[in-house]
């Protein structure tokens, strides 16, 4: 930058600029009058020494400027920084106490737009933003702190060095949430390791929240297991929590006043496509996982075992009853019963004429998948009671290779002692009665075992058997 004296005066003009940026508002005025005694009138230089006394905020200042900004708008009319430093300051003044300095500041606002209406300096002024959005903080915070994780230097060194820095520019914010960024980073490796490589540490914590999310499923697991997929939000929240601390502390540190930053601020880039994509698959991967999973359990939770029901002739040596009291009993208690639509029902009564031992079976088949077995246990208690019945000791038995939950009871009735086991599965129920003799725990319950497996045999669904 060169006046017809053939004088440089960029110097005085960056040493002006750069106290301004500092904030130190006396400083940057001195150096821009300097500059203009020195070597006359200069377009940055007046735009520097009225910015100086804006700054200030005090009536006598802004009238210094006002001189300062018409001076160098007579020497320079057409200069767009000029016009658009004269149009901000005369358009924030009162319109009713100050009319005249408002009215200038819209001329100049309408000039700049009549010479460049496209330039940043009027897109400004017209409240626009020229280009794309503008990083927030956060987004430059990640981007430094990356910069310096991969740049080579050891962090301690690196936040020595960006202390140093916003200590020689206390009014940069950017610099300020620099340095206590890389002082809290020296002691959190895990912070570390997402910022140094945030896109990948996203792919791989996606990919193992959907591992978990199908292995659920895949290893029988309860579906609330899933929620240990919740972990994988550690290492992030622990991220921004570290962040947020450090910008936090910044803002306080933070002296008050006008400033510009610092000049030479590298460029913040945006995500790169390969970035972009890289989120996106993140983001497809999760949400088929959570779709594959909770779609694989619904139909696993959905589905139930599918039985034909046939009461065998006989059991142990003891012949099936027909036309016995007991069984039509059974038969007509069934048909009164509350049962799922669709559910046949089954029932059969075994008796040993010797011994006077008799066992009485029944129970009903198909989607029992949305019954709550405890009801159901709990029905059967009740029926019993009901029938004059009391019950002495209730245990939890294995139910062998057909699954569900084996419950058994023993009960006095009419002064006689009886066992009931009863089963419930997702596809059958049934209850298995002995009496006669006394019967131990285990032989009543192999007896519910081995009655129900040879009552029950599975059948193909939709296949009427």
């Amino acid at each position: 930058m060169q006046e017809n004296d053939g004088q440089f005066v960029l110097p005085a003009y960056e040493r002006a600029q750069l106290c301004l940026r500092a904030g130190e508002l006396p400083q940057a005025r001195d150096e821009a009058q300097a500059g203009l005694d020195a070597h006359g009138p200069h377009a940055g230089l007046y735009a520097v020494l009225g910015r100086a006394h804006v700054a200030e905020d005090d009536d006598d200042h802004d009238a210094a400027a006002e001189r300062a900004y018409r001076a160098g708008l007579d020497a320079f009319p057409d200069d767009l920084d000029l016009l658009a430093a004269y149009a901000e300051f005369g358009l924030a003044a009162d319109v009713m106490e100050q009319p005249g300095r408002f009215s200038r500041g819209r001329k100049a606002a309408d000039r700049l737009r009549e010479l460049a209406p496209d330039s940043p300096q009027a897109l400004r002024i017209d409240g626009e933003r020229p280009g794309p959005r503008l990083p927030s903080l956060a987004y430059v915070q990640r981007h430094d702190a990356r910069v310096a994780l991969t740049g080579g230097v050891d962090l301690r060194d690196a936040a020595r060095q960006a202390g140093q820095a916003a200590e020689a520019w206390p009014y940069d914010r950017r610099l300020a949430v620099r340095a206590e960024t890389l002082a809290a980073l020296s002691s959190e490796g895990l912070v570390c390791l997402t910022l140094r490589a945030p896109y990948r540490a996203v792919l791989v914590l996606c990919a193992l929240v959907a591992a978990w999310l199908l292995a659920v499923p895949a290893l029988g697991l309860p579906g609330h297991q899933c929620l240990w997929a919740l972990l994988a939000l550690v290492p992030p929240l622990r991220e921004q929590t570290v962040l947020r601390g450090a910008r936090r502390r910044a803002e306080r540190r933070m002296p008050a006043g006008y400033a510009l930053p610092a000049p030479g601020a590298p460029d913040v880039p945006l995500p790169t496509p390969r970035e972009r994509a890289a989120l996106l698959l993140a983001f497809v991967i999760v949400a088929g996982a959570c779709t594959g999973s909770f779609g694989w359990q619904y139909v696993r939770a959905a589905d139930y075992p599918h039985y034909a029901a046939a009461v065998p002739s006989s059991f142990r040596g003891m012949p099936l009853e027909t036309g016995n009291p007991m069984a039509d009993f059974l038969d007509s208690s069934l048909a009164s019963a509350s049962l799922p639509q669709g559910a046949d029902t089954f029932s059969g009564v075994y008796r040993d004429e010797d011994s006077g031992r008799g066992i009485a079976v029944f129970g009903a088949t198909g989607d029992l998948h949305s019954e709550d077995p405890d009801d159901l246990y709990e029905g059967i208690r009740e029926g019993v009671e009901e029938g004059g019945g009391s019950v002495r000791t209730t245990w939890t038995a294995d139910p062998g290779p057909l699954g569900g939950r084996l419950e058994c009871m023993t009960y006095e009735q009419f002064a006689a002692s009886l066992t009931a086991c009863a089963w419930v599965d997702k596809g059958s129920m049934g209850v298995v009665m002995t009496s006669g003799g006394s019967v131990g725990r285990e032989t009543s319950a192999q007896a519910a075992r081995e009655l129900r497996r040879a009552t029950l045999r599975p059948a193909t669904p939709g296949v009427v058997v």
